[in-house]
């Protein structure tokens, strides 16, 4: 038997978030069952993702983007009233966990990727940071076209991608999510390439003009990996059940 406090302990154990200044708490947002059998995890709690847990019979829901943000209004009131009705009735609980997913080196949305693509002298990202959430590190010498393909198909998501004119790329980085504005870190540590979810209009003139080839795969797609492989880990630790929702989310 797994309560919820043992739970949330050994994630807070896990992923240490005293150590980061947040745009969100971390840790249990809205607590349900004290004793937790089944857990769902997904990348945000909108009312699908609520819903299927609730179908799913989970006894808590973990994810990646919680219910409360920084200059926001946490009066239960509106959506949030709604969505914290549907979690009361159903008594399940809300775990979240926003920047320490991010960075966390052994479950985490960046290093976990880079292990699985393959990377090797894997280090934090950016270099000089205390609380550094990417990861850089080196791959075997491949065109820039390559590489678009190989990220496109293990995001299973269409890259938007700015080239620069470098033919090669063999230094990289990673940081999950809305990061495109790390692209300059990317290009004072002198990297091949850039890899993030978000983008916007002048990443295309700061790639040209400073090459350093950028791709981004999406915001929900790139923070994929950290939640699910976090479930993965705590079913095994804990002999629970752990399902991830996939996100219907094209952004």
């Amino acid at each position: 038997m797994t309560t919820l406090h043992e739970l949330c302990s050994y994630l807070d154990n896990e992923l240490e978030p005293h150590k980061f200044k947040d745009f969100a708490p971390n840790g249990l947002q809205v607590e349900g069952h004290p004793v937790v059998n089944s857990i769902a995890t997904s990348v945000s709690c909108g009312f699908d993702v609520i819903e299927k847990a609730i179908d799913l019979k989970a006894d808590a829901l973990l994810v990646h983007h919680g219910l409360y943000w920084k200059n926001q209004s946490f009066l239960p009131k509106g959506v949030l009233r709604k969505k914290l009705e549907l979690l009361f009735k159903s008594n399940i609980s809300l775990i979240a966990y926003h920047l320490p997913l991010d960075a966390s080196e052994n479950v985490g949305n960046n290093w976990e990727a880079a292990r699985q693509l393959g990377w090797q002298n894997l280090q934090a990202f950016p270099e000089h940071e205390s609380q550094a959430l990417g990861v850089k590190g080196t791959i075997q010498k491949t065109t820039p076209e390559a590489f678009t393909k190989e990220l496109e198909s293990f995001y299973n998501h269409k890259a938007h991608v700015a080239l620069s004119s470098k033919p090669y790329i063999e230094k990289v980085a990673l940081i999950s999510g809305g990061a495109h504005w790390e692209l300059q870190k990317a290009i004072d540590e002198d990297l091949d390439a850039f890899i993030t979810g978000s983008f916007d209009e002048p990443i295309w003139n700061l790639t040209k003009e400073n090459g350093v080839h950028f791709f981004a795969l999406g915001h929900s797609a790139t923070e994929c990996i950290g939640i699910e492989t976090l479930g993965k880990s705590l079913a095994a630790h804990f002999n629970i059940k752990a399902t991830f929702i996939l996100p219907d989310n094209p952004f």
